[in-house]
Protein backbone atom coordinates (compact mmCIF):
# COMPACT_ATOMS: atom_id res chain seq x y z
CA UNK A 1 0.00 0.00 0.00
CA UNK A 2 1.49 3.35 -0.56
CA UNK A 3 1.90 5.94 1.41
CA UNK A 4 -0.39 8.99 1.89
CA UNK A 5 2.93 10.91 0.73
CA UNK A 6 3.82 8.71 -2.45
CA UNK A 7 0.31 9.32 -3.58
CA UNK A 8 0.42 13.47 -2.86
CA UNK A 9 3.84 13.41 -4.74
CA UNK A 10 2.08 11.59 -7.46
CA UNK A 11 -1.13 13.76 -7.67
CA UNK A 12 1.38 16.49 -8.07
CA UNK A 13 3.10 15.13 -10.96
CA UNK A 14 0.52 14.86 -12.57
CA UNK A 15 -0.74 18.28 -11.56
CA UNK A 16 2.45 20.03 -13.09
CA UNK A 17 2.28 17.94 -16.15
CA UNK A 18 -1.00 19.37 -16.71
CA UNK A 19 0.10 23.05 -15.43
CA UNK A 20 3.18 22.48 -17.75
CA UNK A 21 1.24 21.37 -20.83
CA UNK A 22 -1.47 24.49 -20.69
CA UNK A 23 1.24 27.12 -20.16
CA UNK A 24 3.07 25.83 -23.53
CA UNK A 25 -0.23 25.28 -25.37
CA UNK A 26 -0.83 28.63 -24.23
CA UNK A 27 2.67 29.84 -25.43
CA UNK A 28 2.47 28.40 -28.76
CA UNK A 29 -1.42 29.87 -29.15
CA UNK A 30 0.07 33.50 -28.60
CA UNK A 31 3.07 33.09 -31.12
CA UNK A 32 1.12 31.22 -33.69
CA UNK A 33 -1.39 34.44 -33.19
CA UNK A 34 1.48 36.85 -33.22
CA UNK A 35 3.16 34.83 -36.96
CA UNK A 36 -0.50 35.20 -38.36
CA UNK A 37 -0.69 39.27 -37.94
CA UNK A 38 3.18 39.49 -39.07
CA UNK A 39 2.66 37.87 -41.82
CA UNK A 40 -0.32 39.31 -43.37
CA UNK A 41 1.49 42.27 -43.10
CA UNK A 42 4.76 41.24 -44.14
CA UNK A 43 4.78 37.79 -45.79
CA UNK A 44 7.17 35.15 -44.60
CA UNK A 45 9.50 37.76 -44.32
CA UNK A 46 12.26 36.98 -41.48
CA UNK A 47 11.74 39.18 -38.37
CA UNK A 48 15.86 39.08 -36.89
CA UNK A 49 16.29 39.54 -33.19
CA UNK A 50 19.34 39.61 -31.35
CA UNK A 51 19.33 36.77 -28.88
CA UNK A 52 20.82 37.08 -24.71
CA UNK A 53 24.04 34.35 -26.25
CA UNK A 54 24.71 37.05 -28.87
CA UNK A 55 23.37 35.49 -31.67
CA UNK A 56 20.51 36.40 -34.05
CA UNK A 57 17.76 34.46 -34.97
CA UNK A 58 14.27 34.55 -36.87
CA UNK A 59 11.17 34.97 -34.64
CA UNK A 60 8.68 34.37 -37.63
CA UNK A 61 9.13 30.55 -36.75
CA UNK A 62 6.87 28.01 -35.26
CA UNK A 63 7.39 28.50 -31.32
CA UNK A 64 9.38 25.03 -31.21
CA UNK A 65 12.02 26.65 -33.55
CA UNK A 66 12.05 29.78 -31.46
CA UNK A 67 15.08 30.43 -29.61
CA UNK A 68 14.96 30.34 -25.92
CA UNK A 69 14.89 34.04 -25.17
CA UNK A 70 11.83 34.75 -26.85
CA UNK A 71 9.62 31.18 -26.25
CA UNK A 72 10.55 32.83 -22.19
CA UNK A 73 7.87 35.45 -22.09
CA UNK A 74 5.72 33.61 -23.86
CA UNK A 75 5.77 30.82 -21.38
CA UNK A 76 5.85 33.51 -18.38
CA UNK A 77 2.22 35.10 -20.22
CA UNK A 78 1.03 31.49 -20.18
CA UNK A 79 2.29 30.93 -16.31
CA UNK A 80 0.60 34.46 -15.17
CA UNK A 81 -2.83 33.24 -17.01
CA UNK A 82 -3.02 30.26 -15.63
CA UNK A 83 -2.25 31.45 -12.06
CA UNK A 84 -4.57 34.33 -12.59
CA UNK A 85 -7.38 31.96 -13.91
CA UNK A 86 -6.88 29.56 -10.56
CA UNK A 87 -7.20 32.37 -8.37
CA UNK A 88 -9.75 34.16 -9.92
CA UNK A 89 -11.73 31.64 -11.78
CA UNK A 90 -15.19 33.44 -12.21
CA UNK A 91 -13.50 36.95 -11.72
CA UNK A 92 -12.09 38.42 -15.13
CA UNK A 93 -11.32 41.14 -14.36
CA UNK A 94 -9.39 40.23 -10.90
CA UNK A 95 -7.80 37.80 -13.01
CA UNK A 96 -7.11 40.35 -16.04
CA UNK A 97 -5.24 42.76 -13.54
CA UNK A 98 -3.66 39.39 -12.24
CA UNK A 99 -2.67 39.14 -15.68
CA UNK A 100 -1.22 42.57 -16.40
CA UNK A 101 0.37 43.53 -12.70
CA UNK A 102 2.64 40.14 -13.75
CA UNK A 103 3.92 41.47 -16.77
CA UNK A 104 4.93 44.72 -15.39
CA UNK A 105 7.14 42.58 -13.27
CA UNK A 106 8.37 40.52 -16.11
CA UNK A 107 8.64 43.81 -18.23
CA UNK A 108 10.42 47.27 -16.37
CA UNK A 109 9.19 50.28 -17.34
CA UNK A 110 10.82 51.97 -20.65
CA UNK A 111 9.94 54.78 -23.16
CA UNK A 112 8.51 51.69 -25.34
CA UNK A 113 6.00 51.01 -22.44
CA UNK A 114 5.38 53.37 -20.57
CA UNK A 115 2.04 53.83 -21.59
CA UNK A 116 0.80 50.45 -20.62
CA UNK A 117 3.05 50.48 -17.41
CA UNK A 118 0.25 51.81 -15.24
CA UNK A 119 -2.27 50.29 -12.79
CA UNK A 120 -4.78 48.02 -14.18
CA UNK A 121 -7.63 50.88 -14.05
CA UNK A 122 -5.84 53.15 -15.78
CA UNK A 123 -5.27 51.10 -18.89
CA UNK A 124 -7.10 51.78 -22.07
CA UNK A 125 -9.46 49.85 -22.78
CA UNK A 126 -7.97 48.29 -25.99
CA UNK A 127 -4.82 47.24 -23.58
CA UNK A 128 -7.53 45.90 -21.03
CA UNK A 129 -8.52 43.20 -23.76
CA UNK A 130 -5.15 42.07 -24.37
CA UNK A 131 -5.28 41.18 -20.42
CA UNK A 132 -8.61 40.12 -20.57
CA UNK A 133 -7.69 37.90 -24.06
CA UNK A 134 -4.82 36.12 -21.74
CA UNK A 135 -7.27 34.97 -19.74
CA UNK A 136 -10.14 33.93 -22.13
CA UNK A 137 -7.39 31.82 -24.09
CA UNK A 138 -6.17 30.00 -20.50
CA UNK A 139 -10.26 29.49 -19.73
CA UNK A 140 -10.57 27.70 -23.08
CA UNK A 141 -7.11 25.76 -22.85
CA UNK A 142 -8.10 24.07 -19.15
CA UNK A 143 -11.87 23.51 -19.86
Amino acid sequence: MKSFSSFINEANKVTNKKASTSIRKFASDAHEAWRKEYQEKNGNTPRIKKNSDGSEGDINVPFHKLHPDWQKENLAAGKAALEAVKKHPDDREAASEHIHNEWMKRNPKGDWNASQHVPYKELSDEEKDKDRAHYDQMKNIIK
